[in-house]
């Protein structure tokens, strides 16, 4: 393998005199160098021109551009040359040739705005008076309709306050003079059907397509200041170790498509990458039957992680597809129509990114620098019906490759459909009415795809994977649970879910999965944290390794960051599936395999090493849209002509988040900036790359205890901390000198815990974010009044090896948690040490051990643990809180069928052998596996 090497992005200086200006001062598109036109251009040492980060002031931008993208290690950096802290485990190598040049530099788009206001003599709450004005006006867009806005602002305690507007009217005057963002713009479509109506002329419909210009909307994105620290100008390829072995794919920059369109752009060039996804969605709710297709926009230059966040607005709505019955066809023209009807309009509205992608466009950055860039068609984000829409083919085929449409059970590697070849193919059915390769392929006849004229692009690569549709709902829940239930049975498989040891937020199916109506992706990911636990003993050994190498694959596809060793285990569960799924045949679950969804999984490899991880392009997110663009906006309309209303009503609202944003940046320069992240909510956290090493007791408890002076005999009967007296000597006796410790007896008192909260994460690969993780020890409460009976819980964790150095306590990390390192525990009491019996920085907790991990069972690959003894007794001790890094879940083992004296609350009692659960979650997935 080629070793990377720190080779910066080299830039020439301009040269006035370069032959490839024309006589009228345009420039060649196929040269391979660009000019600046802006009279702003700084004169450019060789150098890298790539992304910033910290405030700069105009002053900083000439002297500062030789300056490279970050401060990553790169692979060829010694130690001592590795910034501190480091960026643990990142390798970058840049991409080798000019790319992203700066061409001049400008005012982004608050700082015009703010040079509006400034001419104007405006403050910075205009058009309203002052910010209490404007935080009400925000209150009101957000919050309140048309009507009741009218209602509000006549009450008498709103007129008295001096509000300058009075009337829905003159508030929304208000609004609409506010930037937003690029225009709407109407476009009629007449479709004539095959019908003959009575005047002996085909019946038509008009329809309205509702777009933005796409190009407008690129340019909002890469110049919004908002997401100048988060943006990437260039490809790059990372890796986890400095010899460049294994491989990083997480943010679309880190992927091959990135890289390879940037060769094959003029030098100084910035790709855009632009990922769109549309969903047909109701919006009309138990009655009528409105739909809308909404189109939208993002650009694989904004890190991931804000993409997913909607209230970031780092997508944009770029349309409305026109919907229709097409009753002007006959009932079984309908369907082509509609397939045509879809690439007509899709046409119209991404005309103007064939001229754009080609040539590149001249745009101010979110930094404030100019440089050209070319939006290109790089993710098409849509469900497998929309996918084949796209694509040109039958439901009965697959979008991305040529398998026949009787091979997809099969794991076999077939040709990928080439954009050239379809295009060919459709003309010549277009021309012949008939062909061979058409029929061959499973093609349908829509002779002018939207993406005959698009550069650079192919779309059948475009097509991602669609975890929730494809794995969660397809392989999991309509497949490998069926199969499992016809096998199992529904009343086992019930009993088993109602039996399932408690764990803090997972769902507990208490009257077993049966009895659910509605399942959404939340019930798949729940069912799915427990599955290969549960079905171990029910069904036999071969039936098990499927359902383990299917997890394992849905497991390995919703990490956020992906390695060459990761992608080589998702091939390894995938290839396990097909090795062993004969067992299902054998059994007459199933026929055969013909199953679009379990082929589509032979195609996530290869988009995540193209595209980056699948994360940044899952369908959750553009139906989680559909709220805010679609259904939102469909009730403020009066449901007639709505699309229209949604349109202005949208613009409306981001005319708010605009200045939202540009008030925020105001702020913001006015406090000191220092190295650090924000949380959700905007607060300053500590500095993200010294959290690790500054917090050493990363948990939390109550600051009082709320059970105080609770004697032995209670903790002994209701804890059951049968030998707390005991392990306490130990405890003591093991941390003081025999002089200076004082005996613990049954006559002291303890003030007692009820839960307390370890911290987990933040994890890069698993892609949560700092976070709390609770843990009960907490007795039987009876019932009271109206409140019920709350059973005992006392929770299981995984607890740190006291032997191991402590600052090796990466406490709820992966690297933390290994078999090696760790034991479980059950954790029965947690309490605060006397003060005449010593002095201890941390709060204690009194644990029963299990077993340490080093048996497997073959066939679940899950560890078997069992309660740990000592003279015929539960083996306990009390530790120190800081030693626990995470809760842990344990399963009971049982036999074909499960006991019915099991139950959620004792069966951590009753069963004598247990899992180790490494499906609980991702990051103890990694870990364990």
């Amino acid at each position: 393998m080629e070793k990377p090497v720190n080779k910066p992005v080299n830039a020439r200086p301009v040269d006035n005199e370069h032959h490839g200006t024309d006589v009228d001062g345009t420039h060649d598109p196929e040269d391979r160098q660009y000019e600046s036109d802006h009279d702003a251009t700084p004169y450019l040492d060789e150098g890298h021109f790539v992304q910033y980060h910290g405030a700069r002031n105009e002053t900083e931008r000439a002297c500062d551009l030789s300056q490279p993208q970050s401060k990553r290690a790169r692979v060829d950096d010694s130690v001592d040359d590795i910034p501190n802290p480091p960026s643990e485990g990142r390798f970058t190598k840049q991409f080798v040739g000019i790319a992203a040049k700066v061409l001049g530099s400008g005012r982004t788009v608050f700082e015009s705005m703010e040079a509006t206001e400034a001419a104007k003599e405006h403050s910075m709450w205009a058009p309203f008076h002052n910010e209490g004005e404007w935080e009400l006006a925000r209150f009101l867009m957000k919050n309140v309709g048309q009507t009741k806005m009218d209602e509000f602002l006549r009450l008498d305690i709103v007129r008295k306050s001096g509000v300058s507007f009075d009337n829905a009217r003159s508030f929304l005057k208000y609004v609409d003079s506010l930037r937003t963002g690029p225009g709407w713009a109407c476009e009629m479509i007449d479709v004539e059907g095959d019908i003959v109506a009575e005047d002996g002329s085909l019946r038509r419909e008009r329809l309205e397509l509702w777009r933005r210009d796409p190009i407008e909307c690129v340019q909002e994105l890469m110049g919004n200041p908002a997401f100048r620290d988060v943006m990437s100008y260039v490809p790059e390829r990372a890796y986890t170790d400095a010899s460049g072995e294994n491989r990083i794919y997480d943010e679309m920059w880190t992927g091959d498509w990135w890289w390879d369109v940037q060769a094959k752009l003029p030098d100084g060039a910035v790709v855009a990458p632009i990922i769109l996804s549309s969903d047909k969605t109701t919006l009309s709710q138990f009655s009528g039957d409105k739909k809308a297709w909404p189109v939208y926009l993002t650009i694989g230059n904004i890190s991931k992680d804000v993409r997913r966040q909607v209230s970031a607005h780092a997508t944009v709505l770029i349309g409305y597809l026109p919907v229709s019955k097409l009753e002007c066809f006959q009932k079984k023209n309908r369907s082509l129509a509609g397939y045509r009807l879809f690439h007509h309009s899709m046409s119209l509205l991404l005309r103007p990114l064939a001229d754009a992608g080609r040539r590149g466009r001249e745009m101010i950055c979110a930094d404030g620098y100019i440089r050209r860039v070319h939006p290109i068609l790089a993710a098409y984000v849509a469900d497998f019906p929309e996918q084949c829409l796209v694509a040109c083919n039958k439901e009965s085929r697959c979008p991305r490759c040529l398998v026949q449409s009787n091979k997809r059970g099969d794991l076999e590697e077939c040709a990928s459909r080439s954009m050239a070849d379809t295009y060919k193919t459709l003309q010549r059915m277009r021309k012949n009415k008939r062909s061979r390769k058409f029929d061959a392929e499973g093609l349908r006849a829509v002779f002018d795809p939207f993406w005959k004229e698009l550069p650079f692009t192919d779309i059948f690569t475009c097509l991602t994977p669609d975890i929730l549709h494809q794995l969660h709902k397809g392989v999991f829940h309509d497949h490998l649970l069926q199969w499992c239930v016809s096998i199992v049975g529904e009343k086992e498989m019930d009993a088993r879910f109602q039996a399932m040891t408690q764990y803090p937020a997972l769902r507990h199916f208490k009257k077993g999965i049966s009895s659910v109506s509605q399942w959404t992706g939340t019930e798949h990911k729940e069912m799915q944290r427990v599955f290969v636990g549960l079905l171990a003993g029910a069904v036999e050994d071969r039936v098990l390794v499927v359902a383990r190498s299917l997890l394992d694959f849905i497991y390995y596809a919703q990490l956020q960051q992906h390695t060459d060793t990761t992608l080589a285990a998702m091939e390894d569960s995938l290839k396990t599936f097909h090795d062993h799924k004969h067992v299902l045949v054998e059994l007459e679950v199933r026929e055969d395999f013909n199953v679009p969804k379990i082929h589509s999984m032979q195609h996530y490899v290869s988009s995540i090493r193209a595209l980056g991880s699948a994360d940044g392009y899952n369908t959750e997110y553009p139906e989680r849209l559909h709220i805010d663009y679609a259904k939102d906006g469909y009730r403020a309309s009066n449901k007639r002509d709505y699309v229209e209303q949604m349109a202005l009503w949208l613009q409306r609202q981001e005319a708010v988040h605009y200045k939202s944003a540009y008030l925020a940046w105001r702020k913001s320069r006015a406090v000191p900036i220092r190295g650090g992240c924000t949380d959700a909510d905007g607060e300053f956290e500590m500095p993200c790359m010294y959290f690790l090493s500054l917090m050493q007791a990363r948990y939390k408890v109550a600051k009082t205890p709320p059970r105080r002076q609770v004697s032995v005999d209670r903790i002994e009967c209701d804890y059951g901390a049968l030998e707390f007296i005991p392990a306490l000597e130990r405890f003591l006796a093991s941390r003081l000198e025999r002089h200076q410790m004082i005996q613990p007896n049954c006559s002291d008192r303890f003030d007692v815990y009820n839960y307390m909260y370890v911290e987990t994460g933040p994890s890069v690969i698993t892609g949560h974010d700092r976070s709390f993780q609770k843990i009960r020890a907490s007795p039987n409460v009876a019932a009271r009044g109206r409140k019920n009976e709350s059973p005992a819980r006392f929770d299981t964790v995984f607890i740190l090896d006291e032997s191991l150095p402590h600052t090796s306590r990466r406490r709820g990390t992966v690297t933390a948690l290994t078999s090696q390192g760790v034991q479980p525990a059950q954790v029965r009491v947690i309490f605060k040490l006397p003060e005449h019996l010593g002095s201890y920085p941390h709060p204690l907790a009194y644990v029963e051990w299990f077993t340490a991990l080093h048996r497997r069972d073959p066939a679940s690959g899950l560890y078997i643990v069992s309660r740990s003894t000592r003279n015929r007794r539960r083996n306990v001790s009390i530790i120190s809180i800081d030693r626990i890094i995470r809760p842990c879940h344990l399963q009971p083992r049982c036999g074909k069928e499960i006991s019915n004296e099991w139950s959620s609350d004792n069966v951590l009692e009753k069963a004598t052998s247990f899992y180790v659960n490494s499906y609980i979650d991702l990051d103890t997935f990694l870990a364990l596996e």
